[in-house]
Parts: C-alpha cells; structure tokens; sequence
C-alpha cells in the first residue's frame, strides 16, 4: 500500500537474487515460484542471539527476497490461536517469545522513503540489527508481499543506524547534508511468539504472532501517538508459495482473520505525515511476446488480486471513494480472467487456436466456482460505484432554483445512498468469507494445479482467436439493440422517444462484452511491440531520428469503442437511480428535468454507437495475424 510520499522501488545492490528468484518448482506444468534457504535459515532463532562484539566490524550482507503474508486480527484471536492444536502439529520446535522494538530512520522530508527504502534498527534483547528494506512489493506473487531487504548485525551497546553499512548504490542515495539529517521518526514495539512450520516436508513457513503498537516517537518520549497493532504474518522460508494461502485458510477457519497489504511500516508514516491512505492505480501488464498462455493467466490474475488487496486496505482505513473505483476494475479485470481461463483451459496441445467449451476439466470448473463467489463483492461493488458516479455529475450540476438538477432533500438521500453504498462494501471486507475467498483464489493461482501442456504454448498464437471471439460477442451483443443506421453528416441527433429504446438488460450485456473486450486487449498489449511512426517527408541521419514521432495508441480505437459503448449505459442507470430517489423523496419536478437529460444523452450516444463500431470494424487491430 502505498501512503505519504511516492516511494519508487530502488534497484538493488547488485547482490544475487533469491527469494522468489530461485529455481522454480514445477507443479502442474507450471513454474511455481519456491524459496530456497540455507539450512541454518530454517532453525528458529533463540530468544537472544549472542551479537557481534563491541569493536568487531558486521560482514556485508546480501540483498534477499522475502515473501510474506499478512493478515490483521484481534489480541484475543491471537491468543487463541496460540493454543491450536493445529500449529502444535505443523511446528517443528517449540513457540518463541521476543520483544522487539524497531525504530525507523529517515530525514525531515523523508527522503529515503520518498526513493522506495525504509531504514531501521531492530533492538531484540542483547542483539542490535539495522536493516535496509524497500517499500514496494516485487515478489511477484498473488496477495503476497515480496520486498528486498538488506541486514546487518550491529555492536549491542551502540546507538543508531551505521550509514558505513551501506552498499554505495543505497548511500549514494542521499547527499552529505541529507545523511547528517537522518533521525529517528517513528518506533514500533512488538510482542512476538514464533514458531516454524512445515506444513509438508518440503515447505518451511516462520508463523509470526504479532500484538503491540506503532508510536510517532523513540520509546521513553513524551506526548507519542501510537497505532495498536493485531496481526499474523506468514513468511515463506523453502518450498511453495501457495502453502502460505492454505496455512492462512486453516488459521482463518479457527480465529477471525483479514488479508491485508499494510504493514507496521505504513502505519508509521501514515502518523508522521498525517496522510490518510490512499488509492493504488492498476501497475501496467508485463507481458513480453514470449509469454506462455499459463503465464499470462498467472500475472493478470496476480494483477487483480493484489490491486484489489491494496484497495481494500485503503478502503477499510480511510474510506477513500477512488479506493472503491479501483476495487471494481481489479475484480472485473478478475472476473474476466477466470472467465477466459475457462475457454482455454481445453486448448488442444496440437492446434492451439482449437478449444471445446464442453471440455469436462475440474480446474475448469473450479474456475468457475471462483468466480461465482465473486459475484456478492462484485455486485456490491458496483453498486456503490453506481451511486458514486451520480454524485459526482450531481456535484456538476447547478443548484439554483429551476436548474435540472436535484433538490435539496434528494442530494441528501443521494448522499445517504452513496455512503451505504460504501459501508456494505467495507462490512463485506471484514466478513470471513470475503478473506477465505480471497486465500483459496491465491493459494489456487500459486498451487499452478490448472496448468496443462496446452497452456505452455506462446499467449501470442492464442491471443488472436480470444480478442475474435470477445470482438464477435460484442457485435453480436450490439445488433441485438436494433439501433437505427447512423445518421448522415450534418443531420441531427436521433431525438428521444423517435425510437424505442433499447431494454436495459441488452445494453448492460453489450457494456460488459465491451468491457471484457478492452480488458483482455489492454492485457494482452505487451505480446506486440509497437514501433514509432515514419515522420513526414523523405529524411535522413540526425534529423529523421529527431522527426520520429510517437507511435499512436494501438488501443485508441478499442477505447473510443468503449467509451461508446458504456456512455448510454452509465445514462440509463444513472436515470434509474434518479428515479429511486424521486420516488423515495419527491418532489418530481427538478428531478424530471434531470431525468430528461439523461435521456437525451442516452439517445444521442446511441445514435453515434453504429458509426463509432462501424470506424472500429474498418481499423486493423494490432493482434490480427499478418497485420
């Protein structure tokens, strides 16, 4: 989650990658991203290690990955789940007990988090360890943290970070004035009981149970300003990543839990800075021309699932309404997955454009399984996002009297409508079976049991046919409005009631094929390169290289489509929801003017769709074959 200033994810040290970057586990056909640990990493450390003596110089460290599940609870869930006969099973050792306080340094301006690193020392009994960790999460894995992070073993006596630690990239960072300015910000002070766990004999997990509190100053300081902290992290030390998420399921089925994406961190510079949290926008697709069918699957459903984790997070903490926006594309974009998943997962391995439907496969249906318990999330989603988008044009409206806007007494009710919107959302969040959704759709992605031989060919030679496919539906789905041909050039606009407009139910299918369409393009974008466009007139050397001009959008005419398209929908539902209000709060008189407008531009945005699908059908989309 990202919170305070932007925080880019700085390149590491040069040092070897681990981590999720180690040799990868074939399950299923399907890398499967596993960790792997030296041996003494999987013994748990005593309560109180012996540190390093006063005078002797720590040895320098090796950036590493950790990958990490976090889920927040209450202190007496943590108590019980301490008591479960379940990790009793799965331990190998008993619990230990720590107390650890870490305080976290940075300048007045938060300049090293503001370049994607947080600087802290962990003071644990008699051993001292400064850390170098990056904000951004890169473990490249569905609802888990992944982050880089530096460590080193400071002498017990002293105070403070040891800036000659530091690999030159990460010093380098800052200039001399601004390392002279770096102070301690914010401490966190942690009770912990860990436990390793083995929940098969290849997998080791390190089960963390965490209970204290964040505070804006150094323990002993006056006046501080703390954040409680309940939580459960999951860290993969060897083997799958998917044994994170079905670990997780087991403590959930046992103790009320919640899949979230802040960490202790977050919540120290939210205090610092006083900045709530804020919405994360969808990170581009990175799909490369070379990407298998499996793969692309794997990172756009990874995708989904973490910008909807970031934005649930936000949500239940600041209540941010972008936050809701972004939720309801990441579980469309979800959605859309799964839905296309089911059409390939009965590729053929010899003909990689040929499927059948009726392929009776389990993964298949699990898939849909997924997806029909995504529905309640979705339909709430969009719901709120309905109400949302009203008070926004309302906020546009003017409010005088005779204006075709609302009254008075209806922005009140709109406004109600909005924030109910929004509350049934965050209760389903906190609910149980939103987060045992949520582990089961992750620990399903990374178990990678869906793959088969057909999913291991180029996305590229399968995306042409899925992009036809959706493109078919969408026109089919289109001829079913019985639109009028469009008009000539310079007559005018089709007027309302000229026609009878189109039922509701086909123009939300012809929005959402339009929706998939786009999605599933934008997704798929990276499998072709684009090259810049040829400037005008005959030039050569310097000048031809300086009168390249920047290729065009390849998904302009896709996006014009959509925009096309979801304009007469989004009218007609806002008119609906106009229509509850009217009914609800009365009187009809501005809300008729109101309802008249949205007419108008529904009509109007329908009698330019057949010119707008007919520019689309003549243009040749970058995934067409021979293009």
């Amino acid at each position: 989650m990202t919170n305070g200033p932007d925080r880019p994810t700085p390149v590491p040290s040069g040092s070897p990658p681990s981590g999720p970057d180690a040799p990868a586990e074939a399950v299923g056909g399907v890398a499967t991203p596993s960790v792997a640990m030296p041996p003494a990493a999987l013994e748990p450390d005593p309560a109180q290690p012996p540190a390093p003596p006063s005078g002797s110089r720590p040895k320098r460290a090796l950036a590493v990955r950790e990958v990490e599940v976090k889920l927040a609870t209450t202190p007496a869930a943590l108590e019980r789940l301490q008591a479960l006969p379940l990790l009793a099973r799965m331990a190998d050792g008993p619990a230990v007990h720590r107390h650890q306080v870490t305080t976290y340094y940075d300048t007045p301006d938060l300049a090293l988090a503001a370049r994607g690193l947080a600087l802290r020392v962990r003071r644990q009994g008699g051993r001292r360890v400064q850390t170098v960790k990056t904000w951004a999460s890169d473990a490249g894995t569905a609802a888990a943290a992944g982050r880089r992070e530096w460590e080193w073993e400071l002498p017990a006596d002293g105070d403070g970070p040891d800036r000659t630690l530091l690999p030159a990239t990460i010093a380098g960072l800052l200039n001399e004035e601004q390392w002279a300015q770096v102070a301690a910000r914010f401490a966190t002070d942690i009770h912990r009981t860990a436990l390793l766990l083995h929940p098969d004999p290849r997998t080791s997990v390190e089960l963390a149970l965490d209970q204290g509190e964040v505070r804006l100053s150094v323990p002993g300081a006056s006046d501080e300003t703390t954040w409680p902290v309940a939580e459960v992290e999951l860290e993969l030390k060897g083997g799958r990543v998917a044994a994170l998420f079905e670990v997780a399921a087991a403590l959930h089925h046992h103790a009320p839990l919640r899949l979230t994406t802040g960490s202790k961190a977050d919540a120290g510079l939210r205090l610092l800075t006083g900045k709530p949290a804020a919405a994360v926008p969808a990170h581009p697709a990175a799909l490369t021309p070379v990407t298998t069918v499996a793969e692309g699957f794997r990172h756009a459903t990874r995708q989904a699932v973490g910008h909807l984790l970031e934005n649930a997070t936000v949500l239940l903490e600041s209540g941010d309404p972008q936050a809701l926006r972004e939720m309801a594309a990441a579980s469309r974009r979800l959605d859309t997955a799964l839905r296309l998943l089911r059409v390939v997962i009965g590729l053929t391995p010899a003909a990689g454009l040929a499927w059948s439907k009726a392929t009776a496969n389990p993964h298949a249906d699990m898939a849909d399984a997924l997806r029909r318990r995504l529905i309640p999330l979705r339909t709430l989603l969009e719901t709120a996002r309905a109400w949302d988008r009203l008070a926004e044009r309302a906020a546009l409206l003017p409010d005088r009297k005779g204006a075709a806007g609302l009254s008075k007494r209806q922005r009140l009710a709109l406004d109600h409508a909005a924030n109910q919107g929004r509350r049934r959302v965050m209760k389903h969040l906190r609910g149980a079976s939103h987060t045992a959704l949520m582990l089961d759709l992750a620990a399903w992605i990374e178990g990678g049991g869906w793959a088969s031989p057909a999913l291991d060919q180029p996305l590229r030679t399968v995306a042409p046919r899925l992009l036809a496919d959706l493109q078919d539906k969408v026109a089919k789905a289109l001829a079913r409005l019985d639109l009028p041909p469009p008009p000539s050039p310079g007559a005018k606009a089709v007027a309302p009631g000229q026609k009878t407009p189109p039922d509701t139910d086909a123009l939300e299918r012809l929005r959402r094929r339009a929706q998939r369409l786009y999605e599933t393009a934008e997704v798929c974008r990276g499998l072709y390169p684009v090259t810049a466009a040829k400037p005008k007139g005959a030039k050569t050397g310097a000048k031809a290289a300086a009168g390249k001009r920047p290729a065009a959008d390849p998904l302009a005419p896709l996006t014009r489509l959509h925009a096309a398209v979801t304009t007469p929908a989004l009218a007609r539902q806002a008119a609906q929801l106009v229509a509850q209000l009217t009914k609800a709060t009365g009187p009809k008189a501005r809300s008729t003017r109101l309802l008249s407008r949205l007419a108008q531009e529904e009509a109007v945005a329908l009698a330019k769709l057949p010119a707008t699908w007919r520019g689309y059908s003549r243009r040749r989309m970058f995934w067409i074959v021979g293009r």
